[in-house]
């Protein structure tokens, strides 16, 4: 009898306890899901211009030869790092060795001539201050020591410039760097004129981009702009040091280079040929600014949590701008003073009851 007793005793008090329990559940949906809310409100951000541009060695080079002649060895290829006056390709040059072993017989013979010619001069000038040679014999030979001498000059002159033409023969870096392009290869004919490889140096680089005749009045030599990379996760800062004042070859554009200033650690990212992103910020508007971590994506839609008239969560669709950071512009779907719903810690749908 007392264990029916207790048995009846356990199960009312359990019934009691499980009604309160769904009357504080009811309560708790009736009041709704608390949020965390923040205000629509449009502020004043700087107009950003973009442009497109490709990443550029400040110091660069392509170099040819003034010869024509079979090319006999590379000694350097694309990637490869070279010190200024390091030999970077040869050309067969037996015609300019030829002419060069013609030069030095000519200056040994020139040489002999003149030394001669001077023992003679030297000679008749004794004998003229004795006046034992008349002034005929001295103006006879003063002109043949000026020729003798006139006669080694000249052949100086050409073994100065066969050694000119023999360092087009061999192909030496104009400064330290790296190879960018090599355009010939071993046996090739290299012809003057004609690029044969291209080096750029290292460190310093460059943005080349075109502004549009429309905006040119906005850009200014020294203007700040930062460029964006793919390769670097932080945008590279940098100026505009050069802008170009026709665009008579560029097709109604006017070229601007800008100067980078990388960090350490943006620099090992930095490749001639990228692509790059130049944004250029001048003067102010108001825009609605919101975090992108408030944006919910749904297929092709996007949208925002928001707290509706009936105190309640309602997904508005919103078209997206331009973004800066962890920023994004809202065009449409959102007005100041809309409440956003920026936490909560269940999860939304329309239509549910929130409490702010």
């Amino acid at each position: 009898m007392n264990q029916s007793k207790l048995f009846m005793l356990v199960t009312v008090v359990a019934i009691i306890l499980h009604g309160c329990g769904s009357h504080e559940t009811e309560e708790s949906n009736k009041a709704g899901a608390l949020v965390k809310t923040s205000q629509v409100r449009a502020s004043e951000v700087p107009k950003t211009y973009q442009y497109s541009g490709t990443i550029a060695a400040v110091k660069k080079s392509t170099i040819s030869t003034r010869i024509m002649g079979q090319i006999d060895q590379i000694y350097a290829h694309e990637g490869d790092r070279v010190e200024k006056g390091q030999l970077l390709l040869a050309i067969r040059s037996n015609d300019i060795m030829a002419k060069k072993s013609q030069v030095e017989a000519g200056i040994i013979e020139a040489d002999a001539a003149y030394k001669n010619a001077e023992r003679d001069y030297n000679r008749i000038s004794n004998l003229y201050k004795q006046a034992s040679a008349t002034q005929k014999e001295l103006d006879d030979v003063s002109m043949h020591f000026n020729m003798a001498k006139a006669r080694l000059e000249v052949a100086q002159k050409a073994k100065a410039e066969v050694e000119e033409m023999m360092t087009y023969a061999h192909i030496r870096a104009p400064y330290a760097g790296v190879i960018t392009n090599l355009f010939v290869d071993a046996g090739d004919m290299a012809n003057p004129g004609l690029p044969l490889l291209a080096v750029e140096a290292l460190g310093e680089f460059e943005v080349m981009t075109r502004i549009p005749e429309s905006e040119i009045d906005l850009v200014s030599k020294g203007d700040t702009v930062y460029i964006a990379l793919k390769s670097c996760e932080t945008n590279i800062k940098g100026f505009v040091s050069r802008v170009s004042s026709s665009s008579i070859l560029s097709g109604a554009q006017f070229e601007v280079r800008i100067s980078l200033l990388p960090t350490k650690m943006q620099e090992k990212a930095l490749r001639s040929g990228m692509f790059a992103q130049v944004k250029l910020r001048k003067g102010s508007n108001e825009k609605i600014m919101i975090s992108k971590d408030l944006i919910v994506n749904r297929g092709q839609l996007t949208g925002v949590w928001t707290v509706g008239e009936s105190q309640a969560a309602l997904l508005r669709w919103v078209r997206l701008g331009k973004s800066d950071a962890n920023q994004v512009e809202v065009l449409s779907g959102l007005s100041e003073g809309d409440l956003l719903i920026v936490e909560c810690q269940e999860r939304l749908y329309d239509g549910m009851a929130v409490r702010l």
